[in-house]
């Protein structure tokens, strides 16, 4: 069962160095890739949510709040995501009444439509052909997209975890850079900052980009009442999960006992029976993250509670400029 690596948090790692020749080959990868994919120009215009780590920065956190704003002032918009791990391959479009699950279209998507229609798609350029078929929609925003080159955007957004910022700042697989912070900074509209604030990540991003435009971000959780004074045991299958349980003691719940799987981990009954029935025989509460819960049978999610985990913005002055950019 894969994890994400410590060593790529790490300033200083043997494992690391032993891998730095490998990401040398990764990056003449993804040059080719950049090189060899012709982006097709869109008449709808696409702001493009992503980050330059692998998984973890928070970027559908972004896409549902962006997706809320534009809900509020009455934009009508589509999501578009690839549906990491999905196992249909077909162009899917999916809203909060469809009956699809996770399974078939990926975690995130499931969460996207509960705001907005939601089109899944491996090639956003057929995704995008079919989000065009109707014709109300004013944008589209892309769930990560920003290695991918298949279509134009109007906006680029970063979004980048202020405690995990770039790890160790070496590519994939020796770090868990999918991009160098040099390579995409000019190009970015906007940087979203989610946690306390760094310093030093900003000043790394007006080293690169010295018009840089940068937003700062809090999480909270719209029901932590519901497991105040309660034992908790806490599960999730994310790319960092210390994330989810550090944020469950910050808030002041009693952590007992943590479960870490895979990211994007496809849970099996027998997992749920087991941690369920682990929990219950000593009188805890069970946890887990809203992405991860999606993917339960309905038996589970009746069983099982989730931390529902928001984005608050410091302002939201870019949000409205958007908006502009829209009439």
């Amino acid at each position: 069962m894969l994890k994400t690596p410590q060593f790529w948090l790490q300033k200083r790692s043997l494992i690391s160095l032993m891998l730095l020749p490998l990401s040398y080959f990764y990056k003449i990868g993804f040059s080719l890739k950049k090189n060899f994919v012709k982006t097709q120009k869109v008449d709808l215009p696409i702001i493009c949510i992503g980050n330059i780590i692998a998984g973890g920065a928070g970027k559908t956190p972004v896409a549902l709040a962006l997706g809320q704003f534009f809900k509020k002032n009455n934009i009508e918009f589509c999501y578009l995501t690839r549906g990491y791990k999905a196992k249909n391959n077909k162009v899917l479009m999916i809203d909060e009444a469809s009956k699809i699950n996770a399974l078939e279209a990926g975690d995130e998507a499931i969460l996207l439509a509960e705001i907005a229609p939601t089109c899944v798609a491996k090639n956003r350029y057929l995704g995008y052909q079919k989000i065009r078929e109707n014709k109300k929609y004013r944008a589209i925003i892309m769930d990560d997209g920003l290695q991918n080159f298949q279509l134009e955007y109007a906006i680029k957004i970063l979004v980048i975890d202020s405690k995990i910022a770039f790890g160790n700042n070496h590519l994939i697989p020796s770090g868990p850079m999918r991009q160098s912070l040099a390579e995409v900074a000019k190009n970015i509209d906007l940087f979203v900052i989610i946690g306390q604030k760094n310093i030093s990540i900003e000043k790394e991003i007006f080293e690169q980009n010295k018009n840089a435009k940068i937003l700062s971000a809090q999480i909270f959780a719209s029901n932590l009442d519901k497991f105040i004074n309660k034992n908790i045991v806490a599960f999730c299958g994310i790319a960092y999960p210390q994330k989810f349980f550090d944020f469950i003691q910050k808030n002041g719940l009693h952590l007992i006992e943590t479960k870490i799987f895979a990211d994007h981990y496809q849970y099996k009954n027998e997992d749920l029976e087991k941690l369920y029935q682990n929990a219950k025989t000593k009188g805890f509460q069970l946890i887990t993250t809203k992405k991860d819960w999606v993917k339960f049978p309905k038996n589970f999610q009746e069983k099982i509670d989730f931390l529902d985990i928001k984005l608050g913005f410091e302002n939201e002055i870019f949000f409205k400029n958007l908006l502009e950019k829209l009439k």
